[in-house]
């Protein structure tokens, strides 16, 4: 080959965003000698004192920050890692890394072009380190720490934590919504966490408990997004919720919500019931349903989030016809329900 490198030391780099550390080739077989030439010989770039990388290599936002966490010895956390995890929508303006406290944050960038034999100029942290914040954390065990397609990140769990006392209510409920739907995380999980890293002057963990109070949903254990957006829909409007989760029909049917003793609601959110087959289903059983005497009322995501006001005032119609269904009719007799 004529740059001379190894298809050891090649998968490195292929592996980490086109970055490798002083470690991480040293075990893939090179020599210090030969580290020491390559920046000059291949046109390495010097991003902090043992870490390298490749110039040709396509710059993303996902590349950034996997240079920030080993030039730092950190990992990727807070939003950063949230954004990793697909728990936010976008990247954050500013990447976020944690380090376990006790150690140096920062490898040292060589002074001088003849102690790192840099072909071109050198790009250390004094070049990008203001996109870069970084944290120092006492309590970072390696339970906490995952890896995310090379990157070193919190954990699911502890990146919900870290950002609970960052970002907008709207914006954690929707983060917490996605990481149960996608199955990174359970409710209950999320409660045990908060629980562990509670204390005092952390404002994260009793955010968190806060915001699973404030999903109003709790019965079910994997509900889906836009489960839980209808919840907080009926919460914020005070429509009272009997159950979740309803298995009917001696278990061959589960309903999503129940608001009225034979008034159930029910929403397909994109991930579940996309498909023909699924919807076919889905049409088959409710059918069903309402052929037993059951009001299902379904609704899909942009009703709910784009029009949540008619679906409250639909749901409570619902429940009107039921009330006048259920009341007493003149001479002491009910109104049948068949």
């Amino acid at each position: 080959m004529r740059d001379g490198l190894s298809p050891q030391v090649r998968a490195v780099f292929a592996g980490h965003d086109g970055l490798a550390t002083r470690q991480l080739l040293l075990e893939a077989g090179m020599t210090p000698e030969e580290m020491r030439r390559a920046p000059k010989r291949c046109g390495w770039l010097v991003l902090a004192r043992g870490v390298y990388s490749l110039p040709t290599w396509p710059e993303t936002p996902q590349r950034l920050l996997h240079a920030a966490c080993l030039a730092t010895g950190g990992v990727a956390s807070h939003t950063s890692a949230a954004w990793l995890w697909g728990l936010l929508k976008g990247p954050p303006s500013r990447w976020t890394v944690t380090v376990a406290h006790g150690r140096h944050a920062v490898s040292d960038v060589g002074r001088d072009r003849k102690s790192t034999g840099a072909k071109g100029p050198l790009v250390g942290l004094a070049g990008w380190k203001r996109r870069v914040t970084i944290r120092y954390s006492t309590d970072l065990p390696v339970a906490a720490v995952s890896n995310w397609k090379g990157i070193p990140t919190t954990n699911p769990l502890r990146t919900l934590v870290d950002i609970a006392g960052e970002v907008a209510p709207s914006v954690f409920d929707d983060a917490l919504d996605r990481g149960i739907a996608m199955k990174l995380v359970t409710a209950e999980g999320v409660a045990a966490e908060a629980g562990r890293l509670s204390r005092q002057g952390r404002s994260g963990p009793a955010q968190l408990q806060t915001a699973l109070v404030r999903r109003g949903h709790v019965d079910a254990p994997h509900p889906s997004v836009l489960e839980s957006k209808l919840l907080r829909l009926f919460a914020s409007h005070g429509l009272r919720v009997l159950a979740t989760e309803v298995v009917v029909e001696d278990g061959r049917y589960r309903i999503d919500t129940q608001v009225g003793p034979k008034v159930f609601v029910e929403v397909d959110g994109y991930a579940y019931h996309a498909s023909p087959e699924q919807k076919d289903r889905d049409d088959t059983r409710r059918n069903a349903l309402r052929l037993k005497g059951l009001t299902v009322l379904v609704y899909g995501w942009r009703a709910v989030v784009d029009r949540g006001l008619q679906v409250v005032n639909e749901v409570m119609a619902a429940l009107e016809q039921e009330r006048l269904a259920l009341a007493p009719r003149a001479g002491g007799r009910h109104r049948p329900l068949d």
